[in-house]
């Protein structure tokens, strides 16, 4: 198996707050180019228009984009309401989140031929009917129909996340103090440390509601390879 792929998205595909799931499919797949280009913080309309000059300028011919966005234009409107000095910008409301999505699939697939995969989006917080997974819900249906509108290839890690989390005892812990965050970027490298960090917090798939500990990295990686076998 060969090729060249690209993962683009927010800290979840970035890897460096929670554990890195694109790390553990460039280990699956040892043969395979993966440029991991996630950033931290950034929303839909960002991560597209990154991909989008990244592909005008880029010499990379890719056969596989993978594109995970939408936590932020959810998660960061939320923070705000408890971190004032945070400046939230460019998010995308639930109700236009399948009009930007579709407006910048158009642009991308001109760009190049790569098969694209969109993965749904995993978790806000791992209270199943809480507003903001109720809201990621809509979102990802959005992005299940904009997808098949495309032809794209549906990564999708949220029903396996759902599952799991309406039937576990998880807290309603979700990304609290800026602190926190800082601490947990430095502590949560190591699977069995990121591990420890979720058992502390009541948590059974992410660190802090959000970023990933092994168990929703697994998830991940296996949902992702299912696909790439087909397609490397």
């Amino acid at each position: 198996m060969s090729g060249k792929l690209l993962f683009i998205g927010n800290s979840i595909t970035q890897g460096k707050l929670g554990l890195n799931f694109v790390d553990m499919i460039k280990r699956r797949y040892p043969n395979l180019d993966c440029y991991n280009k996630g950033k931290g913080g950034e929303s839909l309309l960002e991560i597209t228009n990154r991909l989008v000059e990244a592909l005008k300028d880029d010499d990379n011919q890719y056969s596989v984009i993978v594109i995970e966005a939408g936590l932020n234009d959810l998660l960061l409107p939320h923070i705000k309401q408890k971190w004032f000095f945070m400046n939230v910008k460019q998010v995308t409301p639930v109700s236009d989140f399948g009009i930007l999505l579709e407006e910048k699939l158009k642009t991308i697939i001109t760009l190049t031929n790569a098969k694209i995969v969109l993965t749904t989006l995993s978790c806000i917080g791992e209270t199943y009917d809480s507003q903001l997974n109720q809201e990621r819900r809509l979102i990802n249906e959005q992005i299940v129909r904009i997808g098949h509108k495309f032809d794209s290839y549906i990564a999708d890690v949220s029903s396996i996340f759902d599952d799991i989390i309406v039937s576990s005892n998880s807290s309603s812990y979700l990304i609290d103090k800026p602190i926190n965050l800082l601490i947990d970027y430095f502590r949560s490298k190591k699977s069995k440390r990121a591990d420890k960090i979720s058992a502390k917090r009541n948590l059974c798939l992410t660190i802090d509601g959000v970023h990933l500990n092994s168990q929703g990295a697994k998830i991940y990686c296996r949902v992702l390879s299912d696909i790439l076998d087909d397609l490397i």
